[in-house]
């Protein structure tokens, strides 16, 4: 049977079992709370296993719903939820990237109408990327701090299971995200942007070898955006860029992928290429890649295409050619024989 075969399956059970149930209210909780963790502990791994990010993005559209229905039951599904949310915001985050492609093409060709049209689309989606993010992020946050008797940012939890862990990382990036997002929609979902702080300190609770350098990368991205936050740190872009090794060494590249957010937010041509480059050479290179976490990994190349199709299309119009993260439109290209000619004159 197909992993995404696995994956409906698993995902109707949960379906199932919240429509057929009617039973007193513990039966109901109990279904419920078997459903979610037969999810949990048979479906979870196998989705981290895939890299069809457009996959998980709309398994988050129409999943979601129905996992965040299993609460009004009594059970408890934020480990399932967070996960869904976190796709269904990386489809709004797709349409957003859409309009604002658009926007700059029509800015370019002077077009006024269809650039505030599109400008006017890509601030509703964001809005809608910000809510599902925020909604993970508040789902983690009220459990996390529930269950484990502890304040976020203040205390680290005692997690001793590994999809706790992931889920630690995705519920803090999310709120990340949230605030990001909701920025662009120009404060439409009003996310409290003391999340950031939150998420800086709370990296210090994981690993960071283990989770492929990204707790260090998103603690240094903060830096660069919290006034004062970078007093007595070490430089943010050479600690990102420190982290994206770690990454190509353990086989998932979210730290490239964090690296080009920071790197595009300074607006600076040489951080952005650089970024663009650092993670173009993976790809010449054909690293490879963890095998059990192939999604992350996919959803920090989706990240980084997306930094570089902005950038192309606000340069020259388009979005990135073959090739186009490692040498730019206004680089000359080199002979076959790796010499530039023009150096030769």
């Amino acid at each position: 049977m197909s992993t995404v075969r696995r994956v409906r399956q698993g995902l109707t059970v949960v379906a199932a079992s919240a429509l057929l149930m009617t039973g007193c209210s513990q039966i109901i909780k109990g279904g419920a709370t078997i459903a979610l963790r037969f999810s949990e502990n048979h479906l979870v791994p196998p989705i981290v296993q895939m890299e069809d990010t457009n996959m998980i993005c709309q398994s988050g559209n129409s999943m979601t719903p129905l996992i965040v229905a299993t609460q009004s039951m009594g059970a408890d599904p934020t480990k399932m939820a967070v996960l869904l949310y976190a796709g269904a915001g990386l489809c709004a985050e797709d349409e957003a990237l859409k309009a604002e492609l658009n926007y700059l093409r029509s800015a370019r060709a002077g077009k006024v109408e269809e650039a505030q049209d599109a400008r006017i689309e890509q601030k509703r989606w964001a809005e809608i990327a910000a809510r599902r993010q925020f909604a993970a992020y508040q789902m983690f946050n009220q459990t996390w701090e529930r269950d484990y008797k502890i304040k976020l940012g203040d205390q680290c939890p005692s997690m001793k299971t590994d999809l706790d862990q992931t889920i630690y990382l995705l519920g803090m990036v999310s709120g990340l995200q949230a605030v990001t997002n909701d920025i662009n929609a120009q404060g439409a979902v009003n996310v409290p942007k003391d999340i950031a702080a939150i998420v800086e300190r709370g990296m210090k609770c994981l690993d960071n070898e283990k989770f492929w350098g990204t707790p260090t990368a998103i603690r240094a991205a903060i830096w660069t955006l919290l006034p004062g936050a970078s007093e007595g740190k070490p430089d943010p872009f050479q600690t990102m860029k420190d982290q994206t090794r770690i990454g190509e060494r353990t086989g998932v590249r979210l730290p490239h992928a964090i690296y080009a957010l920071a790197a595009q937010a300074t607006g600076k041509d040489e951080y952005i290429r650089d970024a663009l480059r650092t993670y173009g050479k993976t790809v010449e290179n054909n690293m490879a890649v963890n095998p059990k976490f192939k999604l992350f990994d996919a959803m920090g190349a989706h990240l980084v295409m997306g930094i570089a199709d902005r950038y192309w299309t606000e340069k020259t119009g388009t979005r990135t050619p073959d090739g186009g993260l490692t040498r730019f439109w206004d680089e000359k290209p080199a002979d076959e024989t790796g010499i530039n000619v023009d150096d030769l004159l």
